[in-house]
């Protein structure tokens, strides 16, 4: 298959307009060493930007009392809800500047860290949102920002992109430029045992679905194919524990390192037709992102796999299957290992909620976001993935494609 024009375009920006990872900060108490980071670097009033739960809760306790101590002003925005909207951005950016703050430090899921990207460069550029949204348009450096995702999915934390919702236009309006990537990140497992197991199996799940993805993107990089592959291997060796057991911080801690390597891989590469279709999914019918990518990949796995047969092998012969088997037998087995592990941690094998009468818009709609956004490995057709949807509505994962 020639290369789409995507995948020119993304091999370009990914090559002058390179991403940098931050640096970061892993295991217990690793929340409050990125506090001292940013104390070092001269900045004590944060706008901190978190989840009221966890406020609740009293989560943060240690963390603020850290912050007093050490003589911070510590200014809290905590207004952000699902599919934040330019209004919570705008409410927040106000805050930060009656207060004065001279950084972001975002404690959340992606929703959150989106609300403090797009909030730390608004600060520093002169610019309404409107205007700030889209590619590279961040002209003036934002304000130092800091990162501690709660949930291991989104991978927000080393992004460099946000996405928040236009009110006016009832669209989801994307902001891309480098400078949205923080400083650094903690990936701290004492913020993450808390988080449901139904929930941390979709959220997991939707991390493998950003590894293969970019594994097997025909944007990848040396350095994108060895952070997506061991994010699957640390997905496939570490998930079924942190899903039986949220307490088990080792296996959440390594789950955390896993989104954070998919993140940067997928950022640089780019996602493929699980994300496609499941934007439209969830749409449509408001299901969970990382549910709905959990559902469909097996599905995709199974039409790229005459494409991509030799990187599944690679794959499966890294987790474990026999080197000396053929290739397609090694990517099919990696396939049935895909369903084993989604089985293993409760994802369904199918949607109730889909309907046929929406296929066909279905179909549409996500062809046209992957021909625009993404460098798939091969290219489907309406009726391929009209076939992923019936089989997702019947619970069949082994699907044949012609």
């Amino acid at each position: 298959m020639l290369p789409t024009p995507i995948t020119y375009a993304l091999r370009a920006l990914s090559t002058f307009y390179p991403i940098q990872k931050p640096l970061v900060f892993s295991g217990s108490g690793s929340t409050q060493k990125l506090a001292d980071l940013m104390i070092a670097a001269g900045q004590k009033k944060p706008l901190l930007i978190t989840d009221n739960f966890l406020l609740e809760k009293g989560m943060l306790d240690g963390f603020l009392e850290h912050l007093k101590v050490h003589d911070c002003e510590v200014t809290i925005f905590d207004g952000v809800k699902p599919n934040p909207t330019f209004e919570q951005v705008e409410a927040a950016l106000k805050v930060s500047k009656d207060n004065e703050c001279d950084s972001v430090f975002a404690i959340g899921g992606g929703s959150i860290i989106d609300v403090a990207k797009v909030v730390s460069a608004a600060s520093t550029n002169n610019r309404s949102l409107d205007k700030l949204a889209g590619i590279l348009k961040v002209k003036e450096p934002p304000l130092p920002f800091y990162v501690v995702p709660t949930t291991s999915g989104s991978g927000s934390e080393v992004t460099n992109t946000a996405v928040i919702s236009d009110p006016k236009t009832h669209k989801k309006q994307f902001f891309v430029d480098p400078k949205y990537v923080p400083i650094a990140a903690a990936l701290d497992p004492e913020l993450l045992k808390s988080l449901p197991a139904h929930m941390t199996a979709a959220v997991g799940m939707d991390v493998l679905t950003h590894a293969i993805e970019a594994y097997t993107s025909r944007n990848n990089f040396a350095d994108t194919d060895r952070d997506a592959a061991m994010a699957i291997k640390l997905l496939f060796d570490f998930l079924p524990a942190a899903y039986a057991d949220g307490g088990d911080l080792k296996a959440r801690e390594m789950v955390a390192q896993a989104s954070f390597l998919a993140g940067y891989a997928f950022t640089k590469s780019s996602l493929g037709y699980v994300h496609a279709i499941s934007h439209q999914v969830s749409a449509h019918y408001n299901t969970p992102h990382g549910l709905a990518n959990a559902i469909i990949l097996p599905r995709v796995l199974r039409f790229n796999k005459s494409a991509c047969a030799e990187r599944f092998a690679k794959l499966e012969v890294m987790l474990g299957g026999e080197a000396s088997a053929d290739t397609d037998t090694l990517a099919e087995h990696f396939s049935a290992r895909v369903d084993q592990l989604a089985e293993q941690v409760g994802i369904p094998a199918n949607l109730t909620e889909l309907e046929e009468k929406d296929f066909q818009k279905i179909a549409k709609d996500a062809l046209a976001e992957a021909w625009r956004s993404y460098a798939v490995p091969k290219v489907m057709r309406r009726r391929d993935v009209e076939a992923i949807l019936h089989s997702v509505s019947a619970g069949h994962r082994d699907i044949s494609f012609a």
